[in-house]
């Protein structure tokens, strides 16, 4: 997505502290938003969702991830492009049809080549190459432990 759209913002919204911290080192990303929906509950979650509305274009909802809150989550935030996948079980079940762009599910592909297509069909456009993976490993602050 950087490589096609450069001056796009791309942010990440995650629900778990360590996924912030891994995605705090892409540098891909213009930033990351941390917020724990369990923990916050329902009023604070929603409180927060709307303070997100029609402050993004497009929401990705990436593979896998077959769960009605995502869905719902990326509905209410009001993005006019919804990206997700059709899944072969549940889709309709975890309300799959409030993604308007959406890839079909195969069982065949890599996660990162469903998180890929989904992207394409974001952008309307095949992409030419298959992106290296990348490991970004996280600073690691060692403490050392002495016995008293």
């Amino acid at each position: 997505m950087r490589k096609c759209l450069p001056e796009t913002e791309i942010d990440a919204l995650v629900m778990y502290g360590g996924a912030e911290e891994i995605y705090s080192t892409n540098q891909n990303l213009n930033k990351v938003i941390h917020f724990n929906f369990l923990e916050e509950g329902t009023f604070k979650s929603l409180k927060f969702l709307f303070q997100l509305r029609k402050k993004y274009d497009a929401s990705i909802n990436v593979y896998p991830s077959n769960r009605k809150e995502y869905n719902i989550i990326s509905s209410i935030i009001g993005a006019k492009k919804r990206a997700g996948v059709v899944y072969l079980r549940k889709n309709k079940n975890n309300l799959g049809f409030l993604n308007n762009v959406r890839v079909l599910e195969n069982d065949d592909v890599h996660n990162v080549q469903a998180n890929i297509k989904l992207c394409e069909a974001l952008v309307g456009k095949k992409f030419t190459e298959e992106p290296p993976l990348e490991f970004l490993f996280l600073k690691m602050k060692l403490i050392q432990q002495t016995n008293i």
